[in-house]
């Protein structure tokens, strides 16, 4: 990583600018919605840990229908909602605490869908830059009808203070199973007889610095 691309990094946690991937209710905008009969729902967890607001993308897109067809449409990006006069924060979070964000729910059509990248990017006085995966990785799930497939909670934290390692103050992502929060809020939006299937990824097995399946901070910080 170069000089320029450290500092923009951490002007983004420090800077103020404007919100972006945000719908009018200022929670993240996924896309538009499946409106089929045999629709299925996606949910998820999206936010950054003690509150720092990061801008991250996680796209994803489906890549095959339950029939075996392959395809390639119905596209986006698990990505908070982040502004701030002063600097960046999670926009109106549906959780507060060691893990700020929202919970997202979005109808989307049966079929297998693959998340193989993720982005970080923005701009400051340094310049803008962005930064993806060096390391392939593929996070699959599954859309059936009528029911939701809950794919985990992925957050963005700073590299903890001292940290030397090759993560730097890029920081990293903790994609987890955090099923006992996030369901209790989606059960208030999904109809009362939603079947919920989990299927949460074990990042752990990509050997990537930046995805984890826990926090680098100590064990009794972390939910």
């Amino acid at each position: 990583m170069t000089h320029r691309l450290i500092l923009g990094l951490l002007l983004l946690a420090l800077a103020g600018c404007a919100s972006s991937g945000m719908s009018s209710n200022g929670r993240p905008d996924p896309g538009d919605d499946y409106s089929g009969a045999d629709a299925g729902t996606l949910v998820y967890a999206v936010g950054t840990v003690r509150g720092f607001g990061m801008r991250f993308a996680f796209p994803y897109s489906r890549t095959q229908a339950l029939s075996g067809e392959t395809v390639d449409d119905w596209q986006g990006r698990i990505r908070p909602s982040v502004g701030g006069a002063v600097y960046l924060k999670i926009l109106n979070p549906d959780f507060e605490g060691f893990e700020t964000g929202h919970l997202v729910t979005r109808a989307l059509p049966p079929g297998r869908y693959n998340i193989r990248d993720f982005e970080f990017f923005g701009s400051g006085p340094a310049g803008s830059y962005g930064w993806s995966s060096a390391v392939p990785f593929s996070i699959a799930f599954t859309i059936e009808p009528g029911k939701a497939t809950y794919i985990g909670s992925f957050m963005r934290s700073l590299a903890p203070p001292g940290d030397t390692g090759k993560i730097g103050a890029a920081g990293y992502f903790i994609v987890a199973n955090r099923a006992a929060r996030d369901l209790l809020i989606a059960r208030e939006r999904l109809p009362s007889d939603t079947v919920v299937m989990e299927q949460v990824t074990d990042v752990d097995r990509f050997g990537s610095a930046v995805l984890r399946s826990r926090s680098l901070e100590p064990a009794d910080a972390v939910p």
